[in-house]
């Protein structure tokens, strides 16, 4: 049981890697090309462990919209996160700050992947999603929104 959890840990730190590439131009192209795009609530939020440069979580979350086919119901996306006065920040790392029962529009790489942005929902990007999601960009771990072309 111990060396399954090892295991589970072990992936998850290494599809986080993405999350530590020091151009951010390569962390937005992850979060553009990654196979899961949702509106979802975080369910739940397991502390995986703690180091001198974050503590990396893996945060499960229900899918409320998907925006590609490769969004199950549920899905689960690792990520690193400040918690500690101590600890600190890796330059290149983009960090968040999952709660449970938050609604997000969120990007993984896979399931069990690396979570590549984490945006909390408003009812204006709740409406671009699901309406005119060409609008989407992404940007150091976040979704932003392109003006109309009107």
């Amino acid at each position: 049981m111990r060396i399954v959890a090892l295991i589970s840990l072990l992936t998850l730190a290494l599809t986080s890697l993405p999350a530590r590439a020091t151009d951010t131009r390569y962390l937005d192209r992850m979060a553009f090309e990654s196979e899961i795009k949702s509106i979802a609530v975080i369910t739940r939020v397991q502390r995986m462990g703690a180091g001198a440069e974050g503590t990396f979580l893996r945060v499960t979350f229900k899918t409320d919209y998907a925006l590609t086919s490769f969004t199950p119901d549920t899905f689960v996306g690792g990520c690193n996160t400040m918690e500690n006065a101590w600890q600190k920040r890796s330059p290149g790392t983009v960090y968040f700050n999952p709660k449970q029962g938050q609604k997000v529009f969120v990007t993984v790489s896979s399931n069990d992947g690396a979570i590549t942005s984490l945006t909390p929902l408003t009812p204006l990007l709740d409406a671009v999603v699901r309406t005119e999601p060409w609008r989407l960009t992404y940007n150091q771990g976040r979704v932003e929104i392109l003006p109309r072309d009107d």
